[in-house]
């Protein structure tokens, strides 16, 4: 059988197991939470949509509190009331069931009747009920149905034509008082139910049953009002995509099967104007009609934002939200004519069956540099499908699951080509990576051309390390201590620069030369080499208690860095190449590691390398020096620690003294530079390089140097 043709049956099955792997995983919560995560993303890429512009929040906050106090008394809630629909309010919604409520005391009752007093000048108000719906999660305390609540809150209520799967609920928790149930405008419930997987509030039940009558969500209720529906003619029926349909007026409001409406949020929070309860008293009382024009032909909804008071729970757009927001944008979208729904599955199925078998056929025919690109053009444009779709219709794709499907298609025909065509490459990868790092042999894997002689010029920041005594040492613990101790010493430097990006050119007896930038790029290579050299030495450090276990020497070691051009590559014999750097820039590293002999260091970089991370190392200036064999001179730097560590108040005073001495040296202010020096090593005494500026300047004292001084020394060793 032709062989393109049995691969491309392969292709074929490895993309229907990966739709069928596909689906079984977002059968979890997990993967279900991704694919909701993706729907919040949509909502965000999209940003505002158009929306209503007569909504209008009267917040109950902190300010109200304040002023007020909570529960805010009745008669400022009537006038509240009053003030609003004598602006011009078309409707009031009253999100805020701790007041006015059934549950009534001797106070109350007195209050109760001057709040009716101020509701008849406000006969478009409508008010909210939170009925109790069981769950499995709270099942809640079984109560017989208060049929005198139910007959009460009927007169509010839409008829039960046919029996849909709405919540039902067990007893009305909290309701308006019945004579003001009488004179309220309409009724409508809060119900709210948070998304099980995350708790993030992406739709609400439309309806909830109660007593054999149906009750709106509180935010339809006042849509219904503003298109002057009347209640008793609307119906619900089921759609051809199995959800339900609900019919009020010229008004169409698609549901799920569940009977819950996606909420297609409108913005921020910020798109509504907003208005404190206590700023509309205070309004009114200075006859601020500007500022009371908000509410003309207004739609308004009165709710708690304060968080010590009132519900909030997360959304789509917001990390925590006052509910009467979600009810705000319930009446937008209806206002607005704007519904989400799922796209149909069939639809979405074709759609991954096609994009899964062309991935999946292009990875295992063409060559990676071909098929990866068709990969992500499919992907791009199956992105740029679902969003367009969301944003000009609100038809939303499913967004995560069809990436996961076409991810292990492509994985599952590199694997089989792996396993087939690639064996020759493991050979070669197998030979190769007990020689040379791991970087190393991917380059050459993917462009065999390396294998060669000769090599590239590019930056490189080189950093050699080297055991200090090490010889002497050697001669005293004998060969068999000493390789072990060695290895020891080695084997966790050399993690330690692998670790932080850089690869190890070469061991030079107890020495090690490493470099950043090479084989592969690192634009913060002179950063990852520096933290690598802070980390040698502290792990250095920690082997010290091990090896004073064992009874072996404590040792230091030097380091020195610098960054430059270099010429990196596969050098040596036909027979025997080696990955290395050679150059200048890499005797410069070298020499700086020998330096610090001279000024009692251990981590020493240049100039060259310190121009690049000074603002991200803790570090002091230490001299300008001619290395040997060298004829321009480099200023170099004590690498002391990274910038972001906590460092002592000590050593902050003494890098302050000491930064101060080395200024007033090079101004030749010597008796000043003397004075900062000495309180540097009042702090360190053992602060070789302080000792040596004191000495330099007291020789200057004597004898000044000439007028084109310019500080440097010349090294006269390696």
């Amino acid at each position: 059988m032709n062989k393109k043709l049995i691969k491309s049956l392969l292709a074929i099955l490895f993309a229907i197991l990966s739709i069928a792997i596909t689906s079984l995983l977002f059968r979890f919560e997990f993967f279900k939470s991704l694919e909701l995560k993706a729907y919040d993303a949509l909502l965000q890429a999209r940003g505002e949509r158009p929306h209503a512009k007569n909504v209008v929040i009267v917040t109950i906050d902190e300010y109200t509190m304040k002023e007020l106090d909570y529960p805010i008394p009745r008669d400022k809630y009537g006038t509240l009331l009053a003030i609003l629909a004598q602006s011009g309010a078309r409707a009031i919604g009253v999100d805020d069931i701790s007041f006015p409520t059934i549950r009534q005391d001797s106070v109350s009752l007195y209050q109760n009747d001057q709040f009716l007093f101020f509701h008849q000048f406000a006969p478009n108000v409508y008010h909210a009920i939170g009925p109790f719906v069981p769950t499995d999660d709270n099942p809640g305390e079984r109560k017989a149905i208060d049929l005198e609540a139910a007959k009460i809150l009927r007169q509010h209520s839409i008829p039960k034509h046919a029996q849909f799967n709405f919540p039902q609920a067990t007893y009305i928790d909290e309701r308006p008082y019945d004579s003001l149930v009488n004179v309220a405008a309409g009724i409508g419930h809060i119900l709210i139910r948070p998304d099980s997987i995350d708790g993030i509030i992406r739709s609400v039940p439309f309806f909830v049953e109660y007593a054999g009558d149906y009750y709106p969500t509180f935010g339809a209720a006042l849509a219904f009002a503003d298109a002057q529906i009347n209640l008793q003619t609307i119906t619900v029926e089921e759609n051809e995509a199995g959800g339900l349909l609900v019919r009020a007026g010229k008004l169409e409001i698609p549901l799920d099967d569940h009977g819950y409406l996606q909420i297609d949020y409108a913005g921020p929070n910020s798109v509504y104007k907003q208005i404190s309860f206590q700023e509309v008293l205070d309004a009114f009382v200075k006859k601020d009609a500007a500022a009371l024009a908000i509410f003309k032909e207004a739609i308004v909804f009165i709710g708690p934002t304060a968080r010590s008071i009132g519900d909030h729970n997360p959304t789509p757009l917001a990390d925590i939200s006052p509910n009467c927001f979600v009810h705000a944008n319930v009446y937008d979208q209806i206002k607005s004519d704007k519904y989400i729904s799922a796209a149909p599955l069939n639809s979405q199925l074709l759609l991954l069956i096609i994009m899964a078998l062309v991935v999946s056929i292009a990875a295992i025919l063409l060559k990676l540099r071909w098929s990866f690109p068709v990969g992500v053009i499919f992907i791009a444009g199956y992105l740029w499908i679902a969003y367009s779709s969301f944003v000009n219709t609100g038809v939303v794709y499913h967004i995560v699951e069809p990436m996961f499907t076409l991810f292990f298609c492509f994985a599952s025909t590199m694997a089989y080509n792996a396993a087939t065509e690639g064996r020759q490459k493991a050979q070669i990868k197998g030979m190769f990576e007990k020689y040379v790092d791991k970087a190393v042999v991917k380059q050459i894997l993917d462009n065999p051309s390396l294998v060669k002689l000769g090599g590239e010029e590019r930056e490189l920041t080189t950093l050699f390390a080297d055991i200090e005594g090490f010889t002497s040492m050697a001669e005293k613990m004998g060969p068999q201590n000493t390789v072990g101790m060695l290895n020891s010493y080695l084997t966790e430097m050399t993690n330690i620069i692998i670790e932080n990006g850089g690869t190890i050119d070469k061991y030079i007896g107890d020495a090690i030369m490493s470099f950043w930038g090479a084989p592969l790029s690192d634009s913060d290579q002179a950063y990852n080499s520096c933290a690598a050299a802070i980390n040698m030495q502290r792990k250095l450090t920690a082997l010290h208690t091990k090896w004073i276990h064992y009874g072996r020497p404590v040792v230091n070691q030097r380091i020195g860095i610098n960054t430059g051009r270099a010429v990196v590559g596969n050098m040596g014999a036909e027979s025997r190449l080696n990955y290395t750097a050679i150059g200048d820039a890499v005797n410069l590293a070298a020499r700086l590691e020998g330096v610090n002999k001279e000024y009692g260091t251990r981590l020493l970089m240049s100039e060259y390398t310190y121009r690049k991370v000074h603002d991200r190392v803790l570090s002091r200036e230490m001299d300008l020096v001619v290395v040997m064999g060298k004829s321009e001179p480099v200023r170099i730097y004590e690498l002391i620690a990274l910038a972001d560590e906590v460092q002592t108040d000590a050593t902050k005073k003494f890098l302050q003294y000491y930064h101060e001495g080395l200024e007033a040296y090079k101004k030749r202010a010597w008796k000043s530079a003397i004075d900062q020096f000495q309180q540097a090593l009042a702090i360190r005494r053992d602060d070789i390089v302080s000792n040596l500026y004191i000495q330099r300047a007291t020789m200057f004292m004597d004898s000044p140097p000439p007028d084109n001084w310019n500080g440097v020394f010349i090294m006269t060793k390696k």
